[in-house]
């Protein structure tokens, strides 16, 4: 009977609560009430929303260790996949800037050629000789002349159905009919064990410097006439000694050669075009097919250079 009447009397005093809440202002007693309760109670809400977000960030974090785990090897492999296709890509494009050599070389003189790579390379010094990977069945025969991307490399000595051998101009026994394309003075260039080039066999009273280019005379028949063979870097002795050494830097075959291009024509006379005497003009190697032509020391070469 008590607890009916305590109900009775609290349902009442709420009824009472309520009318007055709703008919007093927002200052009135029961509002400034009501905030206070709520600001009594605000920690908390903060503290629950702190625990429900560490829960939810801890649970994240676990489920990314978790996918971390299981995509880490998948993740190196895509790596790894990229860093080959970086490497490859390079190889195109330092390939792409090799063969633009040859070709500007092959525009500049007007020549007609093959072009091959290099698929192997003889180690010592006294046999400079490359092995390229186009043979007979690409025209290409013995006695033809082999260019890089700055000039004259060397020369085909031998030649087999799908390959054909180059030998290098700093080979000992390498010799090409030179001209001081400067002054028209002529000499043979010889190569060396020690790898170096040297101009022989000019006129002791010639002037010869640092710098000045040397190239093709196409005496012989040979090589064709006008194409580079290198610069004079370094002189021995003055003008007027007959010992004096010649040193010259060479074209690319200084450093290793990865693409070539053989020589079939030759359509202009090169950096001899300037010349005004009546042997001007390309000489014919496609003539010549055995090495004994082709201006080795072995062969007339020294004599013709000579004349």
């Amino acid at each position: 009977m008590k607890s009916a009447i305590v109900l009775v009397v609290l349902l009442a005093l709420s009824l009472v609560l309520l009318v007055g809440y709703a008919r007093e202002g927002s200052s009135g007693l029961l509002h400034n009430a009501q905030g206070t309760m709520s600001s009594l109670f605000t920690p908390s809400k903060v503290l629950s929303g702190m625990f429900t977000s560490a829960e939810q960030a801890a649970t994240q974090g676990l489920a990314d260790a978790t996918a971390d785990e299981e995509t880490l090897s998948a993740l190196r492999r895509s790596n790894e996949e990229l860093r080959e296709t970086v490497a490859q890509m390079e190889e195109y494009y330092q390939e792409a800037q090799r063969l633009q050599q040859l070709l500007d070389v092959k525009d500049s003189y007007s020549m007609e050629g093959v072009t091959c790579r290099v698929i192997s390379r003889s180690t010592d010094s006294w046999n400079q000789v490359l092995t390229i990977d186009a043979g007979t069945e690409d025209g290409i025969r013995a006695g033809l002349p082999v260019v890089g991307g700055s000039g004259l490399v060397g020369q085909i000595i031998s030649a087999s159905a799908t390959t054909a051998e180059v030998r290098l101009l700093q080979d000992p026994q390498s010799g090409v009919a030179a001209l001081i394309q400067s002054n028209r003075k002529q000499g043979i260039v010889t190569g060396s064990f020690d790898g170096l080039l040297y101009l022989e066999d000019v006129d002791s009273d010639a002037q010869v410097q640092a710098g000045d280019v040397i190239i093709t005379s196409g005496l012989g028949g040979g090589y064709y006439r006008g194409i580079m063979i290198g610069t004079v870097v370094k002189v021995d002795g003055a003008q007027g000694d007959e010992n004096r050494k010649i040193i010259l830097e060479a074209n690319d075959s200084a450093s290793p050669l990865e693409e070539v291009m053989v020589v079939t024509a030759m359509n202009s006379a090169g950096l001899a075009d300037d010349e005004d005497d009546s042997s001007s003009g390309s000489s014919s190697s496609g003539d010549e097919d055995d090495e004994g032509s082709t201006g080795s020391k072995s062969n007339s070469g020294r004599s013709e250079g000579e004349e």
